[in-house]
């Protein structure tokens, strides 16, 4: 039988960003593992194959992602965390390829194509 874990927000690296967002992000996650692996519908999805549980969980991530870029370019400038530290993606040669966020915002996309929505956050 699954259960939620004890998660731990304190001196977790970018932590005002993950504590001001973080909370709806594992509420869903939750609600998810515990349908998926106590076998219990999942809102309009019913009971979830494991194609469907992957890309609903993988959905929640990707949400979070948006968000957290998001909810760091609403503060002032002087608190903001440098892009480079958590939204860039590199290439090989240690380029910048493109940005997490907008990669995410394409997957959500995508998956929402395939039928897969969570419009939780």
């Amino acid at each position: 039988m699954w259960r939620a874990p004890e998660r731990n927000m304190s001196g977790i690296q970018f932590e005002s960003i993950r504590q001001a967002i973080d909370d709806k992000f594992n509420k869903v996650h939750d609600e998810l593992s515990d349908c998926y692996y106590n076998k219990k519908p999942f809102r309009r999805y019913g009971i979830l194959t494991k194609e469907q549980f992957d890309k609903l969980h993988a959905l929640i991530f990707l949400h979070r992602d948006v968000a957290f870029h998001a909810e760091n370019m609403r503060r002032p400038a002087k608190e903001r965390i440098d892009e480079a530290e958590y939204n860039y993606v590199l290439d090989g040669q240690g380029r910048m390829a493109g940005k997490l966020s907008s990669r995410s915002a394409q997957k959500i996309a995508e998956l929402r194509a395939q039928g897969f929505v969570l419009e939780d956050f």
